[in-house]
């Protein structure tokens, strides 16, 4: 993209790892000022970039986060061009009589409710300027839901109206909102104890090294792997790009070609 976000300021939730950390790095590569929220920091490929990026420790399940985040954000690059709502958890759930009230509430408090806010606070920034976009971390789970996490199913599917209701209000003042969808793509919620990967494992009776090749080979991916979340940044550059001018209120799926309905 030629160096297209020279000047801008992306802000990145859930930037320490996975698609968050990638697509910090494909901002930085072009150009753009990051900043990168997380609870930990993670290190960046490329330090030549280092003084063009700002990490803000917060846990965005907590009410008062984006507000500060978003202070913190404006005062050291006076400007937010570009919201990326990437935060998220999924838990691995035996089924809907499995999720108590607690793990409803604190699925959404970090998976919606941190979109909303951030959302809330950035947005009259952008509407100062007129302009901006704000791209959503969606996924598959959201159209087809998940037996072994409904409450994370659900939260993504709030994402998909969330998407469209700011595309609706805020389009005549120059702010975009996209969705990004990704299914099947391998980032480090897989590995973690009790995670995607050790249920698989459990499911498929494999070994957990087997455990990916078994997913993949009963879940009939076109492509034959899982993705990584490098194939999933370029679109959300797309998406926050001037190429991207006449696209809003849309969601786009980053699957391998796993879904089979029209």
């Amino acid at each position: 993209m030629n160096q297209i976000f020279s000047g801008k300021t992306v802000l990145i939730t859930g930037a320490s790892q996975g698609i968050g950390l990638a697509a910090a790095e494909h901002f930085l590569k072009e150009g753009a000022n990051v900043v990168g929220v997380s609870r930990q920091s993670s290190e960046l490929a490329g330090a030549s970039s280092a003084s063009r990026y700002l990490h803000i420790a917060a846990d965005l399940a907590l009410p008062e986060s984006p507000r500060i985040v978003v202070q913190r954000a404006v005062q050291h690059f006076r400007q937010i061009d570009v919201l990326v709502n990437n935060a998220g958890a999924v838990a691995v759930r035996d089924g809907f009589l499995d999720v108590t009230d607690a793990m409803w509430q604190s699925t959404m408090e970090l998976n919606f409710m941190s979109y909303v806010r951030m959302c809330r606070e950035v947005l009259p920034h952008m509407v100062e300027a007129r302009s901006g976009s704000i791209i959503h971390l969606g996924s598959e789970a959201g159209r087809t839901p998940l037996v072994d996490a409904p409450d994370y199913s659900v939260s993504k599917a709030a994402i998909l109206t969330l998407s469209k209701m700011l595309s609706r209000e805020f389009g005549p003042k120059g702010i975009r909102s996209n969705v990004v969808a990704p299914a099947h793509v391998y980032t480090p919620m897989w590995d973690r104890p009790g995670g995607f990967l050790d249920s698989q494992a459990l499911k498929f009776e494999v070994p957990r090294e087997d455990a990916v090749q078994a997913f993949v080979d009963q879940s009939g991916l076109p492509v034959g792997r899982l993705g990584t979340a490098d194939d999933v940044a370029p679109v959300i550059l797309f998406l926050a790009s001037p190429a991207a001018s006449f696209i809003t209120g849309a969601e786009y799926t980053v699957n391998g070609g796993v879904t089979t309905f029209v």
